[in-house]
């Protein structure tokens, strides 16, 4: 598929928490969000064997992420930071949480973080209406850490693994989520999408969605990373 930018396509970037991390929002993304719906339909999708995400992923198709990782390329240069010589690497696929939280693993239901490399993004594109709630950012309160780079990683390994053996969560992470503090939410908007530092603690706010495999009527995001890397 083509896809095309929405002339009415809108930037807003927000700070979060104590570290004011970094939240570029981006409404009316996509002219024809259905079109991308309709391709996500007629797409195979399968469990993913080396991720944690709570579902199931297919393909997307690379016209998409051309255009949209174009159209970004100069807000994500001014919000993070990306060189404007870098040649920028994009990885991504369609995302459809499935898996109810009685089902997931406790590690599924806790924040995490994607990467310690503070200079990879991540990318959540919505494409379902409805109530399925957005994502949300969190602190570890025993740490206070709001993201997790190289230098964290064993301190914050060494805190969070205990809490969670020692109890697994009920629900997947929100509000109330056990040793981790909501501090920020990019609301649910259909043909809303953000980008973050993937070092960030988040998490999909799932307890409200109504979990499904249909495309048309699930949960639907496009997911993906964007690094900036070496000319091939």
């Amino acid at each position: 598929m083509q896809a095309r930018i929405h002339p009415d396509v809108n930037f807003r970037l927000r700070r979060i928490g104590r570290e004011a991390q970094p939240l570029l929002v981006v409404d009316h993304m996509l002219a024809d969000p259905q079109a991308l719906i309709d391709t996500a339909k007629r797409a195979a999708f399968y469990v993913p064997e080396h991720t944690m995400y709570p579902g199931l992923n297919a393909p997307l198709p690379e016209g998409y992420y051309q255009t949209v990782v174009t159209a970004l390329r100069g807000p994500i240069e001014a919000a993070f930071g990306l060189p404007r010589d870098a040649w920028v690497k994009f990885f991504g696929f369609f995302a459809l949480a499935t898996t109810p939280a009685a089902a997931a693993e406790p590690i599924q239901k806790i924040p995490h973080h994607d990467t310690v490399d503070p200079g990879r993004l991540a990318l959540v594109h919505y494409l379902c209406r409805g109530d399925f709630g957005g994502t949300g950012f969190f602190r570890h309160r025993a740490t206070g850490f709001e993201s997790v780079d190289a230098a964290r990683r064993a301190a914050y390994v060494a805190a969070a693994k205990p809490e969670l053996e020692m109890a697994a969560p009920a629900a997947y992470a929100g509000a109330g989520a056990a040793h981790y503090e909501l501090i920020g939410e990019a609301e649910m908007v259909f043909n809303r999408l953000i980008v973050y530092r993937a070092h960030v603690l988040h998490s999909g706010l799932l307890n409200r969605a109504p979990l499904g495999a249909d495309p048309a009527r699930g949960r639907l995001t496009a997911n993906g990373f964007i690094e900036a890397a070496r000319a091939p």
